[in-house]
């Protein structure tokens, strides 16, 4: 082989094993089931109680998911983390359905990241006599 062709088949070969890795980050089973199966919406706001982020935790699977943890963290104006909480969504979150949350902030919070920590899937019934 060439030079050139010796080239050209690792610049081949390379970008068809990155394609393959994205491929499978990007398919089924890619990331944790807290990213899965979840979405969170959130927003800052000013209460009489303080600051406080509220918001809804989406649930996109079929199954009723119970004691779900939040990780709350709360960031400055410029974008720098002013602390991280752990907050509790007080109800199940239903099969492809939402719950509210609400949990408190520090003053001079500007926008808060939130994500699923954990969670447990309720039991499935069935069985009986």
């Amino acid at each position: 082989m060439t030079p050139n062709r010796v080239t050209l088949a690792a610049i081949a070969l390379t970008l068809m094993t990155a394609a393959g890795v994205a491929a499978q980050d990007s398919g089924f089973g890619a990331g944790t089931p807290e990213m899965r199966y979840f979405r969170v919406e959130s927003a800052v706001s000013e209460g009489r109680r303080g600051s406080r982020v509220e918001g809804y935790v989406y649930n996109t699977y079929d199954v009723h998911a119970i004691w779900v943890r939040l990780r709350v963290e709360a960031v400055d104006a410029a974008g720098r983390p002013l602390e991280t909480r752990v907050a509790y969504v007080p109800l199940d979150v239903p099969p492809r359905g939402r719950a509210f949350f609400q949990a408190p902030v520090p003053a001079g919070t500007a926008s808060a990241r939130v994500s699923v920590l954990n969670f447990e899937w309720a039991p499935r019934g069935g069985g009986g006599m």
